[in-house]
């Protein structure tokens, strides 16, 4: 990369940053990933308006897996509210130039664990928060369940304005008490785009 791009990047992230209420940390386009945790491993994005795919070092129209550090946490600004949490993976799919999608995955220690928090989140990710309680049945049953199937998973579906949300548990079958919970909360904001352009 030459100097002169090192500069215009660097600027576009600073420009971003003010504009758009980011705390942006970028490694470069490595073929295994992109480095998007600022200082303290966090990251802050404003979902509510268009976020510049080439600004932050991501390319324009692909899924890239993120380097998450050890603990990171991310703060993810909605229509009405902002959602914040742990992550331990992390992907961003950019579409025409700009942030598509965001995925997120962590492990809760068990089902019960996995259902509290998505009922926690169930207004702001505006999906239901009844449905999402019922996870925790869900996931004593699979606890102990003698069936061919290996896993069991869920779909919940929501919005927050113009950003779409889903919400994913998924867990083994069968492995006893305190199974953990895999959870996928994505955030799709191509809405978002459309609508500012």
């Amino acid at each position: 990369m030459s100097l002169r791009q090192v500069i215009l990047a660097a600027s576009a992230v600073v420009v971003l940053a003010l504009t758009a209420a980011c705390t942006v940390t970028v490694g470069g386009n490595q073929d295994d990933g992109t480095e998007l945790f600022g200082e303290g491993n966090s990251m802050e994005w404003d979902l509510t308006r268009p976020l510049d795919a080439e600004a932050m070092g991501l390319p324009a129209d692909k899924r890239v897996e993120v380097d998450v550090p050890e603990g990171a946490t991310v703060s993810l600004t909605l229509p009405t509210g902002t959602w914040s949490g742990r992550t331990e993976q992390m992907a961003v799919s950019t579409r025409h130039g700009y942030v598509d999608s965001v995925d997120l995955f962590w492990t809760e220690a068990d089902g019960q664990a996995a259902a509290d928090r998505m009922v926690a989140d169930a207004d702001l990710l505006g999906v239901d928060g009844a449905r999402v309680a019922e996870w925790a049945e869900t996931a004593r049953w699979a606890e102990t369940a003698d069936t061919n199937r290996t896993r069991t998973d869920a779909n919940y579906n929501g919005a927050n304005g113009e950003v779409s949300t889903s919400v994913k548990p998924s867990m083994a079958i069968g492995e006893g008490e305190g199974t953990p919970v895999r959870l996928w909360y994505k955030f799709y904001v191509r809405d978002v785009v459309e609508t500012a352009g």
